[in-house]
């Protein structure tokens, strides 16, 4: 919460001055103002004894969140090549929307490591990982870190909470209000201003995914674009399945994309350097001194 309250509103002053602040109504963005929201709104609940209407599908909620931070939102290191570097504030503001949801939701699926019931322990009927807190997520052996079955439904169930919700969930909440807000209401705007926004970076790019948008009808496009996003975060919700019921392949493979953003980070410092403090020294090493004159006495 204290990172999305600095880093958000300092994107946004970055952004804007380059005309880019829609970028911060992608989904990526949108699944972090949920995120921060549904915390707030437990702690309210919790602490302060303020009903919320979010509680009753607190179960429901927490799986969807999870298939979003560790299908789509994590994949995306990888695909847009973030990079760790701390010095630097956009690098490091990309990987924080992509990569604290999941170590979040790693976190209150697993207790941390030591399992649900630890949570249940310091923060009792604040979040519903599971039906028993204290059965769900025992992690008393390699066995059940390599599958635990005590927090995992029927396979219809695991389907629906996984892949069907999370699907309808970015529909409601984010797909149709982004598509009607960015496409319908502010498309003149946007093109009029030179606004930047993911779509036209989409558009302009020569992947197999431009390619695919650009061969839809023009006024297509967008909605092609749309579903395209929503077809990828479903498949990736389906692979949260497994994450969810396994501790070791779960760890690892969050530790994976960190890896990579690690990696990623090390090479943009080395190029970076390269890049900026080597011609410096090479242009000081070809410039010839100019002789000094001997100091000649009268």
């Amino acid at each position: 919460l204290a990172k999305a309250c600095i880093f958000l509103p300092w994107r946004f002053v970055r952004f804007r001055k380059r005309g880019w602040e829609l970028y911060l109504l992608d989904f990526c963005y949108a699944n972090t103002y949920c995120t921060v929201l549904c915390c707030i709104l437990t702690f309210l609940r919790v602490f302060c004894g303020i009903p919320n209407p979010v509680h009753p599908y607190n179960h429901y909620a927490i799986r969807v969140g999870f298939a979003f931070a560790n299908g789509a939102l994590l994949l995306a290191i990888p695909l847009y090549n973030n990079k760790l570097v701390f010095h630097d504030v956009d690098n490091t503001t990309s990987m924080y929307i992509h990569l604290s949801p999941a170590v979040f939701l790693w976190t209150l699926r697993w207790g941390g490591g030591h399992g649900t019931s630890l949570i249940e322990d310091w923060w009792p009927g604040m979040f519903q990982v599971c039906p028993d807190m204290h059965a769900g997520g025992r992690l008393h052996s390699f066995l059940s870190m390599l599958w635990d079955s005590d927090c995992q439904g029927t396979i219809t169930e695991s389907v629906a909470e996984f892949v069907l919700y999370p699907a309808l969930a970015w529909f409601a909440l984010w797909g149709l209000p982004y598509g009607l807000l960015v496409f319908c209401c502010l498309w003149s705007w946007i093109q009029r201003e030179g606004k930047g926004c993911l779509y036209l970076d989409t558009l302009a790019s020569k992947d197999p995914l431009g390619r695919l948008v650009n061969a839809a009808p023009e006024k297509l496009a967008p909605w092609v674009w749309l579903g395209i996003h929503l077809v990828w975060t479903a498949l990736t919700g389906g692979l949260s399945i497994i994450l969810w019921n396994s501790f070791v392949l779960h760890t690892i493979y969050v530790s994976c994309i960190l890896t990579y953003a690690v990696h990623n980070g090390s090479r943009f410092m080395f190029e970076y350097v390269a890049a900026k403090q080597i011609p410096r020294q090479i242009n000081q090493l070809a410039t010839p001194e100019e002789p000094t004159r001997p100091f000649l006495q009268d």
